[in-house]
């Protein structure tokens, strides 16, 4: 299942229970926290995107199927050694603006998961990892110029791919292995390019 679909499908279900959480937030936080710990077990993720809801009957099922899907799915792109892993974002022809708060809803979910999971101390993480984290922090506050659609396109764009490969560098910095390493999943740090859509 393509990552717009998986966006649409969880973003419905968990609009019809009520949850604050969007899809794009819940699939940053399940990444953070399966970044920190690659064993995380689905169940604390979910308690966590479905906190002050109690989903009943059809829409209860509902969800949880889409949250399974969503945790199978990206686990298998964050161990795919073909690099498939991608945010779970808006389709691209939603209006930026939407793509953008959802961008931004990603990495909150993403630095929020990497915390509850049990990050190390920023000390003990290097350097680039923790300007990774401050671009990221940075990212959770982005909005678009309501001036500039096309450059808002371009730097959008930019901005979704920085966090996929930035999510990636994070990663292997965090769990690094003979296995990784001969996988050629080996990342260096991504350049920064246009961080912002103004």
């Amino acid at each position: 299942m393509d990552t717009e679909t998986l966006y649409t499908e969880l973003e419905s279900a968990l609009s019809a229970v009520g949850a604050t959480m969007g899809a794009a937030q819940a699939h940053g936080l399940l990444c953070g926290m399966l970044c920190a710990k690659p064993d995380q077990d689905q169940a604390p993720w979910m308690a966590q995107v479905l906190e002050n809801t109690a989903p009943k009957g059809e829409e209860a099922q509902a969800v949880l199927a889409a949250l399974t899907r969503l945790f199978e799915a990206g686990k298998e792109a964050l161990e795919s050694s073909e690099m498939t892993f991608e945010p779970v974002l808006p389709a691209d022809d939603a209006p930026v603006g939407e793509r953008a708060a959802a961008l931004a809803g990603w990495t909150e979910g993403f630095l929020l998961g990497l915390s509850l999971a049990g990050l190390p101390p920023h000390k003990d993480l290097g350097e680039d990892i923790n300007e990774l984290l401050r671009d990221f922090t940075e990212i959770t506050q982005v909005e678009p110029d309501p001036d500039s659609e096309e450059a808002n396109e371009a730097a959008y764009s930019e901005l979704v791919e920085y966090v996929r490969v930035g999510t990636l560098v994070i990663q292997e910095s965090l769990r690094p292995g003979p296995a990784t390493k001969e996988s050629g999943r080996q990342r260096s740090k991504p350049s920064p390019g246009n961080r912002t859509l103004h």
